[in-house]
């Protein structure tokens, strides 16, 4: 059983090691803290390659271990890897306790890691629990800005609501069922399947993850902490944030537990609302924006609509695309926040008119910058293109054609605040007279990597298709 558990407990012993270490030692660099904890993850990382377990769960259907959870465990290291290497280069920015700010971002990890392999609603829950804990303190964790102080305020006070929707409808369950377990909800659905409570608690269940997903209309915290975090904090956000929350709602209502075709309508029809409504207000309100993080904030809830669209169909080919579609997500977002982590001391800040004539003076981040909207917006032959499409096609064969025609919309709409960020770097003379901008060599390769990736995966995408192709495969 320990084999099972091994990644997130090895990534558990780098945390309090670090933790103890930074206590003891309080002399030592933050960017050794930072350092010591990349080289964990990376060897965790690699860990989850070089070790087979079987597919099986254990204490009494708690957790599980599959292909589906593997994928998601890697996903969340990869991320935290990078998130970390943002700290790393900001970390001096930052009041005191610089430490922990590097320590705290593990322990959400594991939590996420968690997430992957939950199959009861009780492991859901203090999994979640510690991720969102966690990112409170993270995201005030510059408590000499008042922004930041306020999006943790916010952060808190939305999260916390949503906690406890969250919790009520696992009480509905418990109380339907006689069980928290995913399983015996299924079973017990196939035996009820008019049970008045399994409706009235998938729909809470719903609105505790809405605010994971930033989906409307739990979307009011989103762009004020994106805004307001530290820079590497609202990455995590935005794309271990986001994941985690997908992976409970692919759990709870594609895989098991409300997964039945009594239900099916209802939920279908209530995830395509909700697809609906992000991305038509998530696009929509991100066209007057003059932040580049908040203006993410609120392309962030446009995504998680064509992500719910993808949902919504609750069919293999529809997850297939979600999966697909995150991944290449994931890549496109860590890459401009990178950058916009990188540049916002150069340029004076993240406002966009800053980023001005920015191909003058670094050409590598400018292009970058843009390939990485270019694949968000899902023009070809970009990654975020073949994750778009995945997304439409899985619609377009439920027949949703109204979910289909939103998307299209919305899709056409982005277009218009993504690439007026490219006209700014390439058409638009600088504000100011400024230097060009030097990056170090590790900076350039991260840069080149993910530039790299995005491209290569939007024209041959197919092993990374066939890879999630083999995860579905239960």
């Amino acid at each position: 059983m320990s084999l099972l558990l091994m990644p997130e407990i090895q990534l558990l012993i780098v945390a309090l090691a670090l933790l103890v270490y930074e206590a003891f030692v309080p002399t030592v660099s933050p960017r050794k803290i930072a350092y010591a904890a990349m080289t964990g993850v990376a060897l965790v990382l690699i860990g989850t390659w070089c070790t087979v377990v079987p597919e099986l769960a254990i204490w009494k259907d708690l957790y599980q271990v599959d292909a589906l959870a593997v994928l998601f465990k890697r996903l969340f290291l990869i991320t935290i890897f990078f998130v970390l290497w943002m700290s790393s280069e900001t970390i001096e920015e930052l009041p005191l306790g610089r430490s922990e700010f590097l320590i705290i971002p593990l322990f959400t990890t594991v939590g996420m890691m968690l997430l992957a392999s939950a199959i009861n609603f009780m492991t859901i829950f203090i999994a979640l629990e510690l991720v969102t804990i966690s990112f409170y303190i993270l995201v005030a964790y510059q408590r000499n800005r008042a922004s930041s102080l306020e999006a943790g305020a916010k952060y808190l006070i939305i999260g916390a609501l949503s906690t406890g929707f969250l919790v009520y409808g696992i009480a509905f369950i418990y109380g339907s069922v006689g069980s928290t377990s995913l399983s015996a909800l299924a079973l017990k659905l196939a035996e009820d399947p008019v049970h008045p409570g399994f409706l009235f608690a998938a729909l809470l269940i719903l609105v505790g993850l809405g605010f994971k997903m930033a989906a409307v209309p739990f979307h009011v915290w989103t762009p004020d902490v994106y805004q307001g975090a530290p820079t590497p904090i609202t990455a995590f956000l935005a794309v271990g944030s986001k994941i985690a929350g997908f992976v409970i709602l692919i759990r709870v209502f594609a895989f098991d537990g409300f997964k039945n075709d009594s239900m099916t309508l209802v939920i279908g029809s209530a995830l395509a609302l909700m697809a609906m409504l992000s991305i038509l207000l998530g696009n929509l309100a991100a066209l007057p924006q003059r932040n580049l993080k908040r203006l993410l904030g609120y392309s962030s809830i446009s995504h998680a609509g064509f992500l719910l669209m993808g949902v919504s169909c609750l069919s293999e080919r529809g997850i297939q695309a979600v999966l697909l579609y995150l991944c290449v997500y994931s890549i496109a977002s860590l890459l401009a926040f990178y950058l916009i982590n990188k540049l916002s001391a150069s340029l004076g800040g993240e406002d966009i008119p800053l980023y001005a004539g920015l191909s003058q003076r670094s050409p590598l981040c400018a292009f970058a910058l843009t390939l990485a909207f270019v694949s968000m917006a899902g023009i070809p032959p970009l990654a975020g293109f073949v994750g778009k499409l995945g997304v439409f096609a899985a619609v377009w064969e439920k027949g949703n054609y109204t979910l289909l025609a939103v998307g299209v919309i919305g899709a056409t709409i982005g277009l218009y605040y993504y690439l007026k960020i490219a006209r700014e770097m390439y058409w638009q003379e600088p504000t100011r007279q400024a230097a060009p901008i030097v990056l170090g060599l590790g900076s350039k390769l991260l840069i080149i990597t993910l530039s790299a990736s995005l491209i290569i995966f939007g024209i041959w995408q197919i092993p990374l298709s066939q890879f999630i192709s083999h995860v579905l495969v239960k």
